[in-house]
């Protein structure tokens, strides 16, 4: 499943979301190894170009004005997010280790806002955030699932609370922050980027190349309408 820039147009929020859905079931149930790599990266690529037509698209449509983010000032000498999915302890906790006063409830979404909290350990401030429920389909936005995101990627770290009864729930969760981009307890790639004299992409890796042959990421390159003149 490939598509040009051009064979981008035309398609409404619905469709998008739709195709980006339909290229993350892809990626999930492709079996992660050296064989498929260059696929995944395809992928993934596409999908990075349907989220900027998906943003061109919500941006001209203006139906009903954009929706109210979560408003956190961050405090203290690191911030943790609390993630997990609705009901599973999450305000509980924040009541019983800082002086927030977050709503309790036996139901789903009980918390609809970010409350934040102010805890002190050997001398240290520690703010920690109490968001909404995260579901499946977040990173496409379902649940607030964007303005959650957006929250999790400003924090220092962040503290799954999870069902011990729902072994799945964890890697739900994971799933949802990698789809958003962010990549918890790994160390950044080795990636340079400089001006070149003619302008353009120049890559070059500091590794072994094992993911991406080069004729995969002039492919990519040109996908965002880049050209590769080598």
């Amino acid at each position: 499943m490939w598509f040009s820039p051009s064979e981008l147009g035309g398609c409404d929020l619905a469709t998008i979301k739709e195709q980006i859905q339909a290229l993350y079931d892809e990626i999930h149930k492709t079996q992660k190894n050296k064989a498929t790599n260059a696929h995944i990266g395809k992928l993934k690529a596409k999908i990075a170009q349907l989220k900027l037509k998906e943003e061109k698209v919500a941006a001209s449509a203006k139906a009903s004005g954009p929706s109210k983010g979560f408003e956190v000032r961050k405090s203290g000498d690191a911030t943790v997010a609390l993630v997990g999915f609705p009901s599973v302890g999450k305000s509980t906790l924040i009541n019983q280790v800082t002086d927030a006063e977050s709503e309790e409830g036996h139901f789903e979404f009980t918390t609809l806002t970010c409350i934040p909290g102010l805890m002190e350990h050997k001398g240290a401030k520690i703010q920690i955030l109490d968001l909404p429920g995260l579901i499946k389909g977040a990173a496409e936005g379902k649940g607030r699932g964007k303005e959650i995101l957006g929250v999790i990627r400003s924090c220092d770290m962040v503290l799954y609370i999870v069902d011990p009864f729902q072994d799945a729930h964890f890697h739900v969760l994971h799933r949802e922050l990698e789809n958003a981009g962010m990549r918890l307890n790994q160390t950044k790639p080795p990636v340079f980027i400089r001006r070149t004299l003619r302008g353009g992409i120049d890559v070059r890796t500091t590794v072994e190349q094992t993911h991406l042959t080069a004729p995969e990421m002039s492919e990519i390159i040109r996908s965002f309408g880049f050209t590769d003149d080598r």
